[in-house]
């Protein structure tokens, strides 16, 4: 099935696949693999995280700044 197929199908009809596709994701017995590329981001963050050059909020801090 390619994008224009899908392009073409009714609003509702691609809803119903989507929704088709993710139960069929959320009932799978293995998780994913995560790209490297996360990883990478993943560590990098950390890393400044350690590095005490992120600033961090907590919940409360985060709700007053609304």
């Amino acid at each position: 099935m390619s994008f224009n197929d899908i392009k073409s199908m009714p609003i509702s009809q691609r809803v119903h696949l989507m929704e088709t596709l993710w139960e069929s994701l959320r009932t799978e017995t293995t998780e994913p693999e995560s790209p490297e590329w996360h990883k990478e981001i993943l560590e990098a963050r950390m890393k400044k995280l350690k590095e005490g050059k992120v600033k961090t909020y907590t919940l409360d801090e985060l709700k007053a700044r609304r």
